[in-house]
């Protein structure tokens, strides 16, 4: 019974559903065979559930309809299955098991004759394939299920109360409509659900002289590929493998028999491939769910499908009746319009798009969850501002989100992967709106786990305008900026680097890395001054390209490490800064540096220093906070004029032994024999650091070094403000000593 099914006869254009077997519900269903055609027609309105081959259900019960033809539900390309009641008290809904161990094909034509008004549902565990000279008209509703319905418990809970419980265990094969099929007449609902691959095809048929939907875009459709759980009425409610069996408010010890377990297919997929660019798909309720992706096809437009997720963040909005859930990736190929498209011409819209993992996918677990999203390379999403909340994030084709004044915003979240904004990103004016067009504010936030990344490589961004100030958010353990973002208006971009929310654990170590020929633009850097959890972080800068602190302001700048609230726990510290490209900043602060900042390209040290710019007509202020537990090096070649402070560092340290308060112990830090040269082509001017007479330092204030300190004015005057401390020479090693002060004037 576990071996493969042996390969199965080709299904014959006449080819009619036999072997018919009444398992469950009234015993009142005749079926005839005339003309290429069976009729099925139930007795009663109580539920009927019909066996269509497999073993008989007792040794003694023969098949009651078309018990001499081929066993299985298949319906050939030239044959007819009609459901028919001669009056409306004498309709039922039928649940059509086929039990042979083979796909069910449907080739042909599946009816409702007469007075029937009751939904169909074809089960088989094995897969459906609908065809695409395939005709189903069933104005009551459709049910196209690939899992094994066989139990008698799912039977009852069918026949008592209306509702069908699905499993997938043991279920293979999917789900296919194909394209050229017409459902264009079924109404009431669709159901499709399967494990593996569900295929929804379909843009246009001929129906009844007119062209309409391939399917019927007011019927509500749901499509599930590996979720377990119960459909009733028009809706899918997903069960976790654990739970107690219950089927809305049917009791489970009512339904005891028949060993139901709601079982997940996982790693299934939907592909859905509706409409076209020329004739978007507007369905009135379209959910989908997969326990693994979702991925909509290129060609394939969604257009009037404003809900591809929930606008309400936790699903719960009844007005907004589509829904997606998946636990694997929603990947766009076609378009995805928030606004109102009229044929191929798309127009930009301010509309709100959601693009929110719900995480009601449970996947044979009681743990939600979250799927990603990926706009592919020939994907399109119009909208105003876009909200993305999932696994991961991904754009390769084209965000385009309208400006009519109030300018739109970019947001996403990866809980668990990474997030890559590739492909355009093109903010253009809606209606007569002909202004500067930009981003009021751009949030990227992987920062859930160890590990994540943040990449930009689009078309040049633009955050904010003149007089409308945007800001940009980027939190992560590691970011690769590969093109350029503009904060313009006077805001501000912010870093955070990713660290676990507890202070006494490691560091979680990331990259800051801007490339080549890009440019981070704003009025202030903000650069790991707080890490996410307030947590210990520790960010390597590799800056290839120009980083510009605009702001004029006395306390703008460029700022890379810090602490929370500025106490000494919790630090987003810097370890290295490195890197061929430059910085330009009124003030330039390097706080809870640990590694060294400088560019090594020979061994002669003045020419490995990391290019900083001065603003223009003004000077560069800048502190470094040096606390590493090594040797550190600080090599910079400042174009312009500089002043230079020790922030928070310690050339030496102080203790009183033990017992003997009288003395001080003077002590080497850990980041002894550090290396410190700055070069200016203008003026130098040193400053005191900020550790005075109290703690483990020297009584006073002073530029602390512990080490080489080497400072070169090549174009003007070198000015000392304050004495310069260094570690004792005595106890330095061979290189890492002296204090060197060179210029046209001292």
């Amino acid at each position: 019974a576990l071996a493969t099914p042996a390969a199965f006869a080709a299904v014959t254009a006449t080819q009619l559903p036999g072997v018919g077997y009444v398992v469950q519900g009234s015993t009142s269903v005749t079926g005839a065979v005339a003309n290429n055609t069976l009729t099925v027609n139930p007795a009663s309105t109580s539920p009927v559930v019909i066996q269509w081959g497999g073993s008989a259900p007792a040794a003694t019960v023969a098949p009651t309809i078309n018990g001499t033809g081929t066993a299985g539900f298949n319906i050939g390309a030239s044959a007819t299955v009609k459901f028919t009641a001669t009056k409306a008290s004498k309709t039922a809904p039928i649940l059509n098991i086929d039990a042979t161990g083979n796909p069910s094909m449907i080739l042909g034509t599946m009816t409702a004759a007469g007075s029937f008004a009751s939904p169909v549902y074809v089960a088989d565990a094995n897969g459906i394939v609908v065809g695409a000279g395939s005709v189903i008209n069933l104005p009551a509703g459709l049910g196209l299920i690939n899992a094994d319905e066989t139990s008698s418990q799912a039977q009852a809970v069918f026949t008592s109360g209306n509702a069908l419980p699905i499993s997938f265990q043991g279920a293979t094969g999917g789900v296919t409509i194909s394209a050229g099929a017409n459902l264009a007449s079924v109404g009431g609902f669709l159901l499709v659900a399967g494990a593996g691959n569900v295929n929804v095809a379909g843009a246009f048929v001929s129906n009844g002289g007119h062209t309409a939907y391939a399917i019927n875009d007011t019927t509500p459709v749901t499509v599930d590929a590996g979720v377990g759980g119960y459909f009733s009425g028009t809706t899918f409610t997903p069960q976790d493998y654990s739970a107690a069996q219950t089927f809305g408010s049917l009791s489970t010890t009512s339904y005891s028999a028949g060993g139901f377990v709601y079982q997940d297919a996982a790693n299934s997929a939907v592909n859905l491939n509706l409409g076209t660019t020329t004739s978007p798909y507007s369905a009135t309720s379209l959910s989908v769910l997969a326990d693994g992706n979702v991925n909509l096809a290129s060609g394939g437009d969604l257009t009037q499908v404003r809900n591809l997720t929930s606008s309400s963040v936790d699903g719960s909005d009844p007005s907004e009746p589509g829904t997606f859930d998946w636990s694997g990736m929603l990947t766009n190929n076609g378009v995805m319009d928030y606004g109102d498209q009229t044929g191929s011409t798309l127009i930009p819209t301010t509309a709100y798009a959601d693009i929110y993992a719900n995480g009601n996918i449970h996947a044979n677990t009681t743990i939600s969850q979250y799927g990603g999203f990926d706009n592919a390379t020939s994907g399109l999403v119009n909208a105003g501002s876009i909200y993305a909340y999932g696994n991961s994030f991904s754009n390769a084709g084209t965000l385009q989100m309208g400006d009519n004044g109030y300018h739109p915003y970019l947001s996403a979240t990866a809980t668990k992967g990474n997030i890559n904004l590739g492909g355009t990103v093109d903010v253009v004016g809606v209606g007569s709106y002909a202004g500067p067009t930009a981003l009021s504010y751009l949030y990227l936030d992987a920062a859930s786990t160890t590990g994540q990344s943040v990449t930009v490589n689009t078309t040049p961004l633009t955050v904010g305008t003149a007089g409308a100030s945007g800001y940009a958010e980027i939190a992560a353990t590691n970011v690769n900026l590969d093109s350029s973002l503009t904060v313009s208006g006077g805001g501000d971009f912010y870093f955070y680097p990713y660290s676990v929310d507890n202070a006494s654990a490691a560091p979680v170590s990331g990259s800051f890395v801007l490339a080549s020929g890009a440019t981070l633009s704003a009025q202030n850097l903000h650069l790991g001054t707080e890490s996410w959890n307030y947590g210990p972080a520790y960010t390597s800068y590799k800056i290839n390209g120009s980083m510009v602190a605009t702001g004029t302001a006395a306390s703008d700048g460029a700022f890379l490490g810090g602490s929370y609230y500025y106490s000494g726990d919790y630090k987003a510290s810097v370890f290295n800064v490195s890197g061929a490209g430059s910085i330009t900043a009124g003030n330039l602060t390097f706080t809870n540096l640990l590694g060294s900042v400088n560019n090594i390209t020979t061994g002669q040290i003045l020419a490995n220093g990391f290019q900083v710019n001065a603003p223009t007509g003004g000077a560069v202020n800048i502190s470094v906070d040096a606390v590493g537990s090594a040797p550190q090096g600080f090599n910079l070649n400042v174009n312009g004029n500089a002043t230079l402070n020790s922030g928070g560092t310690q050339a030496v340290l102080t203790q009183t032994p033990a017992g003997n308060p009288t003395y001080t112990q003077y002590l080497m830090p850990a980041n002894a024999n550090s290396n410190l040269v700055v070069q200016t082509s203008g003026n130098l001017t040193v400053n005191a650091g900020n550790l005075g007479s109290y703690g483990n330092t020297l009584s006073g204030y002073f530029f602390q070094w512990p080490g080489l300190v080497y400072l070169q004015a090549n174009g003007g005057q070198l000015t000392s403000t304050t004495a310069i401390a260094n570690a004792y020479a005595a106890q330095a090693s061979t290189g890492h000593a002296g204090v060197f002060l060179i210029g046209d004037n001292i």
